[in-house]
């Protein structure tokens, strides 16, 4: 009965070994997925630093932004590798379920819950009526063998990763500080690069936005939109130091210049249906 009850042992030690590594290839380990910011083109990209200066937006998703059209400056995106507790990457992850995360606005406009949370990317304010809600900003395409697919900021036209086709339901307004990116509800840390080792230090994912004043509550006309305001917000950072100063040096060379406020001042009126529309 003793050798029956230990050969049944062993049998049902021999199944547990095949079933649960197969069960946790499926599942992204946090520890070993991770993103990166891009720009250029995907056989040689830039990565790191270089790359994020290119992580910039106005809210009506022009050329300006994510480095609009340039195959150097341009296609700016994050890559999404994602592996399992074994470091093997897991492919066919649908690109749905690979997120950078929007909750839609602030608590003051009634929006609560996980993502980004002074990204207003919502129709429901008494200013935007027309423009898109996103939450989602999904990834290209579904993950490769290697478990990598990249999310396009700009848009993408779901042939080409990596590559921008702008998206007319990608317009937001304003910014926010860390912007999370998810796999299958699994919060993944940023990398400055591929090559880098377990996240240390770790890369935020921060995109910049011409939208940099007002836009924080409900009043009428503030949000998604390019105002006097915005212009002045950068024009008095150029003999002060706000506490947000860094959002203001819009061309990201590490310095508020009169180069921001032209560029600012150039997007002057620019909102969810203007100067294209959709």
């Amino acid at each position: 009965m003793m050798l029956k009850v230990a050969k049944l042992g062993i049998a049902i030690a021999a199944v547990l070994a095949w079933i649960v590594p197969a069960a946790y290839a499926g599942v992204p380990d946090v520890s070993q997925s991770f993103f990166v910011p891009q720009r250029g083109s995907v056989g040689t990209p830039t990565e790191g630093t270089a790359a994020a200066t290119v992580f910039r937006t106005c809210p009506n998703n022009d050329l300006f932004s994510f480095g609009g059209a340039s195959p150097t400056l341009g296609n700016g995106r994050i890559r999404v590798i994602v592996r399992d507790v074994n470091g093997v990457g897991i492919p066919g992850i649908a690109a749905a379920d690979i997120c950078v995360l929007f909750n839609g606005g602030t608590t003051i406009q009634g929006f609560f819950g996980v993502g980004a949370d002074s990204v207003v990317a919502t129709n429901g304010t008494p200013s935007n009526g027309t423009c898109p809600n996103v939450r989602c900003v999904q990834a290209d395409a579904p993950t490769a063998a290697d478990g990598s697919t990249y999310i396009t900021f700009r848009g993408n036209d779901g042939v080409t990763p990596g590559v921008a086709t702008r998206d007319a339901a990608r317009k937001w307004g304003h910014f926010d500080t860390d912007i999370p990116v998810y796999v299958l509800g699994f919060k993944l840390d940023g990398r400055f690069t591929s090559a880098q080792a377990l996240a240390t230090p770790k890369y935020t994912l921060r995109v910049k936005n011409v939208d940099v004043a007002l836009g924080l509550n409900n009043t009428l006309g503030a949000a998604e939109i390019v105002t006097g305001v915005d212009v002045s917000t950068v024009l008095g950072a150029l003999t002060t130091a706000p506490h947000l100063k860094y959002w203001y040096d819009v061309d990201n060379n590490n310095s508020v210049t009169g180069a921001d406020v032209t560029t600012v001042l150039g997007h002057l009126n620019h909102s969810c249906t203007n100067l294209i529309n959709p």
